[in-house]
């Protein structure tokens, strides 16, 4: 049977390093410039791996004005997420050859379902003259000019094989990269806010949000085993925060397994075969045994209540406020797995899974309450846990009372997890 090989029922949204410096990422209102705790930029240059887990993390896809060389290529009201419908093994040999050149690309990329994302309204775009006129201005977001006699140079993009999905949602709010206020020009607290969301959580009218779309099975092309099991503990964090189903993100691709068969990644059945070999195996870590649960449940109780009142509430011996809890170094673990989703752990923002006993906790000091964890608790609850703890403690320079002070304030202190953090610069993600 004769298979088309130059057809694809996946669009491909890759994503590439950026330059914080350039005028085309500054003129974007859309790109953050500050970037929130638990992302590590500290210099202008950002890989690709960091925008991929940023997106999985935030759970969207910026839609852009797709600047180039200063003037937006988008034509019409509504900014767009773009994709290309190349197969897998176009997409392959195109970003070889592309960064090869210098050009702005790079092997990393979601991989969504073609209908799912028509659906969605996501379409092809229209390559024709340069007017665009004629076009409603629902759909002049898909208007691509195409002129292939053009001098000194032909306009042609059909090599991109784009397709666009339009944010009608978009509200313009001309958000500022910086903050350039002053005491004589103080930007609006509504702006204020637009620009923490943008850096910190999101905006929800800046681009596609993956979490309120229909849409499942989005799979990704990484490089290595270590960039996999960190996309599984972001994975795992969403799911656990009843943020996404566990089929919204089902396998990875690695770059290397593509490159190293051209030929065979043509045939579509080598690509399903690939797909269902790299499935993200997410039940395992859902699976609870509850018999086993309930002991160590017991255990805890027993403990907790073992040391009780061991301080005298108002005890205060100066310094901050502040609380502090035993923290799982890893989410992936056995004893993690087992607690989550029971009232013993509680998982921050960033990705900290927190150990929450009632004896924890029993004063104002932030001195007293850190230590006991780390002197008398941790001990004993690894132990128990049969896994080594860290510990997360949050303080109030001011001394508010804990009652005030939330898990997702800023750390006071905490040991260092290279896993929470998404770091910008890494060679080996680039």
């Amino acid at each position: 049977m004769f298979i088309r090989t130059d057809l694809s029922d996946k669009l491909i949204h890759f994503v590439r390093a950026v330059n914080r410096e350039s005028n085309d990422y500054m003129l974007s209102e859309m790109h953050s410039y500050e970037f929130a705790f638990g992302e590590l930029v500290e210099e202008d240059k950002i890989s690709p791996f960091f925008i991929l887990r940023r997106i999985i993390r935030k759970l969207q896809v910026l839609s852009t004005w797709s600047y180039r060389n200063g003037s937006s290529t988008i034509r019409g009201n509504y900014p767009v997420t773009c994709f290309t419908d190349m197969p897998i093994s176009a997409f392959v040999a195109t970003s070889i050859d592309r960064l090869s050149k210098g050009q702005k690309i790079s092997n990393y990329a979601l991989v969504f379902d073609k209908k799912q994302m028509f659906a969605i309204g996501a379409r092809p775009v229209i390559y024709g003259a340069t007017k665009n006129e004629a076009l409603p201005e629902t759909e002049k977001y898909r208007f691509v000019a195409y002129d292939p006699t053009s001098l000194p140079y032909a306009i042609d993009w059909t090599h991109e094989r784009e397709w666009r999905w339009a944010n009608f949602d978009y509200i313009s709010k001309m958000i500022p990269q910086q903050d350039f206020s002053d005491e004589d020009h103080p930007l609006e607290e509504y702006t204020l806010e637009l620009m923490r969301l943008r850096d910190e959580e999101r905006i929800e009218f800046h681009g596609l949000n993956l979490d309120k779309q229909p849409l499942s099975n989005i799979g990704f092309i990484l490089k290595t085993k270590e960039q996999a099991r960190l996309i599984l503990r972001d994975i795992l964090w969403l799911i656990d925060q009843g943020k996404i189903s566990a089929n919204l993100f089902t396998y990875i691709l690695f770059f290397s397994d593509l490159q190293a068969n051209p030929d065979s990644i043509q045939d579509p059945k080598f690509i399903n075969d690939l797909i269902s070999n790299g499935r993200i195996e997410i039940a395992p870590y859902l699976i609870i045994d509850k018999h086993k649960q309930r002991e160590v449940i017991a255990k805890l109780a027993e403990l907790s209540s073992s040391l009780m009142e061991r301080f005298n509430p108002d005890e205060f011996p100066g310094g901050i406020t502040g609380i502090s809890f035993p923290c799982f170094n890893d989410n992936l673990s056995q004893a993690a797995r087992l607690l989550v989703g029971t009232a013993y752990v509680k998982i921050t923002k960033l990705g900290r899974y927190l150990l929450n006993l009632p004896c924890l906790n029993q004063t104002q000091s932030l001195e007293l309450n850190e230590q006991f964890v780390i002197d008398i608790v941790n001990p004993q609850l690894s132990n128990i846990l049969e896994t080594p703890l860290t510990y997360y403690s949050v303080g109030s320079l001011s001394r508010a009372p804990i009652s005030q002070i939330g898990l997702n304030d800023i750390p006071f202190y905490t040991e260092p997890n290279d896993d929470e953090w998404n770091e910008a610069h890494r060679e080996e993600d680039f």
